[in-house]
């Protein structure tokens, strides 16, 4: 049976949680974070509930402790709605995930069944930087090595991940290298772009249908469910509708997915991106995202820089833009390189790929000169 470390000074709390879960789980209780240590060492818990705020240490010192064994249980944070910054903290040390009090219990079960699943995997995983996974962020910059940093740092968790960055920046470049440089990586990555789809169908492209649903429904599945074991990368988050932001949220903290029309709960294990160019933060400001659904789809941030921040990789760009085309032997004259530095690329690394095909079909075969640089 599943062993569960259960670190809070709060006795009701305990005495619940061990009722409802004895079926299924073996909890063990600790009130103090020298006492949930102590236990750590003799009971070997496969999974650690952890409160944030604890009578003797803070949890994230007690996080920091657990993750320092050969061998760390995945950790599961529980904290109140006003320490959010504590939880991006705790889950950039390397906790497994986390709940809001007061938790659902149907959501706390969620969680900790996709910690289990996720044992094995999480550590069979070894850290690895592959050149091939990299290799399409194109770059050596500061703004670029930073974000390569961040992303083998992101990898090896399993939290949510917004990436923000203007349209063209390479957002979903981005998702794919976190993916495959994770311990899902032989799993499947699916990509939907939620402004893409009309906003009836936008729940039963997310989540699948059940025939009858609606007219012309079929019984299928949706992004989620083909993306089980795997990642999905929710592109353009931003536009998702309010009624369907609901929906995700509840998706989210409970690990499971209800198809529209269906009856049946369907479990998920999966890791979500979400990206996005707009500053979801003025979004839910203005009345037009969810605060609980940012929170919970903002763990981990990855800023994508805008290609204008980056003259020093342009060129590097360039050449691979050249390459891919097959036209690696094409010299670029260094006046045409001077008009491509001048240039404010508000389109992005996609405006450059653009400009660099249009450019080589344009020249004369051998060297690409100013005239050939032509901007839409």
């Amino acid at each position: 049976m599943i062993r569960i470390l259960f670190i809070d000074d709060d006795p009701q709390a305990q005495k619940t949680l061990s009722m409802v879960l004895q079926e299924d789980y073996t909890v063990v209780s600790a009130l103090t974070a020298a006492e949930g240590l102590d236990v750590l060492e003799k009971a070997d818990p496969d999974v650690v509930l952890l409160d944030i705020n604890l009578p003797d240490r803070s949890g994230l010192d007690v996080l920091d402790e657990i993750l320092a064994r050969p061998v760390a249980p995945p950790t599961i944070m529980l904290t109140a709605y006003g320490e959010v910054e504590f939880v991006k903290r705790a889950i950039q040390a390397g906790a497994y995930d986390y709940l809001l009090k007061p938790y659902v219990l149907e959501q706390l079960e969620g969680t900790i069944r996709r910690a289990v699943e996720n044992i094995a995997l999480r550590r069979a995983y070894i850290p690895i930087t592959d050149p091939q996974v990299m290799g399409k962020l194109v770059g050596e910059s500061r703004a670029l090595k930073e974000l390569k940093s961040l992303i083998g740092r992101f990898a090896a968790a399993d939290s949510p991940v917004l990436i923000q960055g203007e349209s063209g920046t390479g957002k979903e470049l981005v998702a794919r290298a976190l993916h495959g440089l994770s311990p899902r990586k032989e799993g499947t990555f699916q990509a939907i772009n939620c402004g893409a789809v009309p906003e009836t169908l936008v729940e039963a492209e997310l989540f699948g249908s059940e025939k009858g649903a609606y007219t012309d429904a079929t019984t299928r599945a949706g992004c989620f469910e083909r993306a089980d074991g795997g990642t999905i990368l929710l592109d353009e988050i931003g536009e998702l509708p309010l009624k369907a932001q609901v929906t995700l949220l509840r998706v989210l903290e409970f690990k499971e997915l209800y198809r529209v029309g269906g009856t049946k709960a369907i479990p998920l294990n999966i890791r979500v991106f979400s990206a996005t160019n707009r500053d979801l933060k003025q979004e839910v400001e203005e009345g037009r995202f969810r605060e609980d659904l940012y929170y919970r789809i903002n763990v981990l941030f990855l800023s994508v820089p805008p290609l204008r921040s980056r003259d020093e990789d342009i060129s590097l760009l360039c050449a691979y833009f050249l390459q891919q085309q097959k036209q690696s032997n094409l010299r670029i004259h260094p006046q045409a390189v001077e008009k491509l530095l001048a240039h404010s690329w508000p389109g992005n690394v996609r405006e450059l790929r653009n400009v660099m095909e249009r450019a080589a079909v344009l020249s004369d075969g051998t060297e690409i000169q100013v005239r050939d640089i032509q901007f839409s």
